[in-house]
Order: structure tokens, then C-alpha cells, then sequence
């Protein structure tokens, strides 16, 4: 199961990458929940796939364009936490900016239930172990 759920994690970053949100819907469950965290440009949470899609793509507005590159996946239980480098241009200036955050994917029956993001690196990881009883971590 660990094994499927970080293949699943891998193809979502890959397909939004490359596919832009529409490559996403697949992986998606119906009533997802979007988690974004207090500092995000839309902090709060999100019920639901067209409010997940319709807060990325407000978010997306801010970029000519936003690539993410999962450097690091750790599957614990049902989650996959994964520390995410990034890469973007702002719209209004032209800035370029790089960074690295993280996000933790929860899934079940193969679709991601909840996507949680994190604007330290470590944060998705601390928060799952935190959550996950230690005789159900997968390492």
C-alpha cells in the first residue's frame, strides 16, 4: 500500500507539472480536502474538487508560471509526506523565485482525500508523525 501511495503522490506532481490542474482531476477524490496554511495567499480549508481546483488555479493567477520537483517522498501510514522544490515567475514583476516546502497527501482506495501543504520543508513529515500511531509507519 506505502509503495502505491508514493507511485500515486509521484504521478500527481508529474501530471501537474506537465498537464497543468486538469492532470490532476484523476487523482483526485471527489470530496478532497484542500488545506492551506495561515501566510497562504488563500489560508484555510477547502471542501470538495471544484474548490480545490478553483483555489490552485486563484493561487496559479499570481505566476506566469509555478513548477514543483518532489524531492523527497516518505510514505507513513495512509499519507505521503513530500518535501517539494519549486520554481516560479511572479506575473506583475517578472521576479524569479525558488524555494522548497512540503505537502501531505493522505489517500484512500487510491485517490487523495486530503492535500496539505506546508511552507517549511520538514513540516509535512513532523506533522504526519505526529498524527500516525508508530506501529503504523511505513520506513
Amino acid at each position: 500500500m506505502a509503495e502505491h501511495n508514493v507511485a500515486t503522490v509521484e504521478s500527481l506532481y508529474e501530471a501537474w507539472s506537465f498537464e497543468g490542474l486538469p492532470g490532476l482531476v484523476r487523482f483526485l477524490d471527489p470530496d478532497i480536502e484542500y488545506v492551506n496554511p495561515g501566510g497562504a495567499v488563500e489560508p484555510g480549508t477547502r471542501t470538495g474538487l471544484d474548490a480545490f481546483l478553483a483555489a490552485a488555479e486563484s493561487t496559479q493567477q499570481s505566476w506566469v508560471s509555478w513548477r514543483m520537483f518532489p524531492e523527497r517522498l516518505v510514505a507513513i501510514g495512509d499519507s505521503v509526506a513530500v518535501v517539494v522544490r519549486y520554481e516560479a515567475r511572479a506575473r506583475s514583476s517578472g521576479i524569479a523565485v525558488e524555494g522548497r516546502e512540503s505537502a501531505l497527501l493522505t489517500l484512500r482506495a487510491g485517490k487523495i482525500v486530503r492535500y496539505e501543504w506546508f511552507h517549511g520543508p520538514d513540516d509535512a513529515l513532523r506533522a504526519a508523525e505526529r498524527n500516525e500511531p508508530p506501529s503504523r509507519r511505513d520506513r
